[in-house]
């Protein structure tokens, strides 16, 4: 199976690459549109705090879940480890 699929919107027509395993946009190319007034470009930059404080508080969701999956697979490893005793690893003074 691949790891990333390419796909098209069919409102816009924007192109995007798309990992398959955690779902993120990895690439877009949208298609070039008319140009625009100068006052929707300003009103454009004025609202864009928003986007920025939208973007920063999804990527901190995005890393505070990440650390907390990590946090998961470690302990599954652990216990894994701990209930097979020919995967533990062997003392040096055993070896001898």
């Amino acid at each position: 199976m691949a790891d990333k699929v390419s796909l098209e919107c069919p409102c816009c027509r924007t192109k995007l690459v798309v990992d398959v395993q955690t779902g993120d946009v990895l690439s877009e190319e949208r298609p070039k549109g008319p140009t625009r007034s100068f006052e929707a470009a300003l009103s454009d930059v004025r609202s864009g705090a928003a986007r920025r404080e939208e973007a920063f508080s999804k990527a901190f969701d995005q890393t505070r879940r990440l650390d907390s999956v990590l946090e998961k697979k470690f302990e599954e490893a652990r216990k894994k480890a701990d209930q097979d005793p020919d995967k533990k690893p062997k003392s040096p003074f055993d070896l001898d």
